[in-house]
């Protein structure tokens, strides 16, 4: 009994394979001729030409290729679900050996044709010869195309490198209006099942819509990226605070030394480098805002130059042997006050500076100068660190406000 049940399960599995799925090449190409025969893939799919013909998509993003805010241009890979009905291609499965789906070259048949409205080279429509579209029996047509697609995307660069992006990718169906297309999405938001990380922009947030105010349809796909910033903490702004904040060591540095100046400049022109890099990296243009790293670089640059003004200030402090204005006296050398409390010799105008190049008044005076000189360093050391703790203070207050 068994034996005969098992039999006959085996049959029924048989009998139902060979007339649901047994069809060969032949009538799938009967199948096209009847189909394809008086088709007309230039005159828009939909029975009812009083409604506008319903297009479902869908966007899975793969991967981000590229951002380039110089250029404002971004790359991204992705596929393209397109989903509509054309009753002009419906068949009755039961009158072509029960055939559910086929497929169709994209240029044999109507196609909701977009057009990126934002390309950075030249405009480009969807699709390739190369692509086919499935079809089944009521008519409905997938199609499904991946691509990659090149945008512009003007880059907003005032936080960077902590910065946050937004952009676009955006389709017009020039060749028909609202009244034509009605373009609808399954989803709210790109999918991003299949995405792969980018090593430099996390993506927060996507959305999709269609809008319609005048005119063609525009399809738009939108991208919320912040980048990942902790390569350019560690390798351009670390360094690059570090080589500010060391200038301000100059004034350490004794005036023997000879090396002062030297090193001065050694370190702006370090700080000119960064400027040049970060340059390199961000677009040519002050709008919509200039980045506020820029400013802060400035910043340190601008003061950099007056530290090396400083410290030639000081070198010339340094080798002074003239007489101390009284001033300066008051503060850094009070003892000379006694030293010229001697009555000078009654002599003319012209000689009285003669008399005061005394050797041991001369050494007093010398003397004096180098505790200017001295005092001076410490007041520019201290000055320069807070001016420094204060920029950096600032930037990073107006970076996560």
């Amino acid at each position: 009994m068994g034996t005969v049940y098992f039999s006959f399960k085996t049959a029924l599995c048989l009998y139902v394979v060979y007339f649901v799925c047994a069809y060969n090449i032949a009538d799938e190409n009967q199948l096209h001729t009847a189909l394809f025969t008086n088709y007309n893939n230039e005159l828009r799919a939909g029975d009812d030409r009083n409604f506008p013909l319903n297009v479902s998509m869908t966007f899975y993003l793969k991967a981000i290729k590229e951002f380039v805010e110089a250029t404002s241009k971004l790359s991204v890979n992705g596929v393209f679900q397109i989903t509509w009905r054309d009753e002009r291609l419906s068949w009755n499965p039961a009158m072509h050996q029960n055939i559910l789906q086929t497929m169709v070259p994209q240029n044999k048949i109507w196609l909701p044709t977009m057009i990126i409205s934002n390309p950075f080279k030249e405009a480009h429509g969807l699709g390739s010869d190369l692509v086919k579209a499935f079809l089944f029996p009521d008519g409905s047509l997938v199609w499904i195309i991946m691509q990659s697609f090149e945008v512009i995307c003007d880059a907003n660069v005032k936080y960077y490198p902590f910065d946050k992006q937004f952009c676009s990718i955006r389709f017009g169906t020039y060749s028909f209006d609202r009244n034509w297309l009605n373009i609808t999405f399954p989803n709210s938001k790109i999918d991003m099942l299949h995405y792969e990380e980018n090593g430099l922009w996390e993506i927060e947030n996507t959305a999709a819509y269609s809008t319609a105010e005048y005119g063609p349809v525009e399809v738009v796909y939108e991208l919320y990226m912040k980048r990942r910033s902790t390569y350019y903490v560690a390798s351009l702004l670390v360094p690059m605070t570090f080589v500010a904040v060391l200038q301000s060591f100059v004034f350490v540095l004794p005036n023997e030394s000879g090396e002062r100046i030297g090193f001065s400049v050694t370190m702006l022109l370090a700080s000119v480098v960064f400027l040049t890099l970060i340059q390199e990296k961000l677009p040519e243009s002050s709008e919509p805002s200039i980045s506020i790293l820029g400013y802060l670089l400035l910043g340190y640059i601008t003061l950099g130059g007056i530290q090396t003004l400083a410290v030639i200030l000081s070198s010339y402090l340094f080798i002074q042997t003239k007489p101390v204005p009284k001033w300066l006296k008051i503060i850094s050398c009070q003892e000379l006050n006694k030293v010229e409390e001697i009555p000078p010799r009654k002599k003319s105008e012209e000689n009285s500076i003669e008399e005061l190049n005394d050797d041991s008044l001369k050494e007093k005076y010398e003397v004096c100068w180098r505790k200017i000189s001295r005092s001076f360093d410490r007041v520019c050391f201290i000055s320069s660190l807070i001016v420094f703790a204060i920029q950096i203070s600032i930037y990073i207050g107006m970076v996560y406000r």
